[in-house]
C-alpha cells in the first residue's frame, strides 16, 4: 500500500484486456467478475486499477477508499471526479457532465496525466439524475 492510499474496499477481479499500463486508472466491469479499462463516458466506473494485470490476470480494483489516480486534465483537491473514455479522472459537473457519472472527490491535485490522489466511491449519479 503507497503512502497515500487508504482502501476500505478492494475487490480482485479478472482483467479482460492487458492492463499492465494504466495503474490508478478507472476500470469497468466487461463481464461477470472482469474489468476493462473505462473506455466511454457512459461507463459506470467499479473502481480504480490497483495493480498492472495482463490480460487474464487478477486485477486489483479499489472500490472505496483513498487512492492515487491518473488525471487527464487539471483537477483541485475537493473537484467531484468522473472518469474519461481513456480511463482517467476529469472535473465532474452535473451541470454539464450529463452522460458520466461521479465517482469521488480529488483530495490532492495536478495536472494532465500527473498521478493524484482521490477519495473515491462507486458510481451513483449522472448529471441528468
Amino acid at each position: 500500500m503507497s503512502a497515500n492510499e487508504k482502501t476500505i474496499w478492494t475487490e480482485t477481479f479478472i482483467a479482460d484486456e492487458d492492463l499492465s499500463d494504466e495503474q490508478y486508472y478507472g476500470v469497468a466491469l466487461s463481464d461477470d467478475r472482469t474489468v476493462d479499462l473505462v473506455d466511454a463516458d457512459t461507463d459506470k466506473p467499479v473502481g480504480v486499477l490497483l495493480n498492472t494485470p495482463g490480460s487474464g490476470e487478477e486485477a486489483l480494483v479499489c472500490v472505496m477508499g483513498r487512492t492515487p489516480i491518473e488525471l487527464g486534465e487539471t483537477v483541485a483537491a475537493g473537484a467531484l471526479l468522473r472518469c474519461g473514455s481513456d480511463g482517467k479522472f476529469y472535473n465532474w459537473d452535473p451541470g454539464t457532465d450529463t452522460t458520466c457519472y461521479c465517482c469521488g472527490m480529488c483530495t490532492i491535485g495536478g495536472d494532465a496525466s500527473e498521478v493524484g490522489e482521490g477519495l473515491m466511491w462507486p458510481a451513483n449519479a449522472r448529471g441528468d439524475c
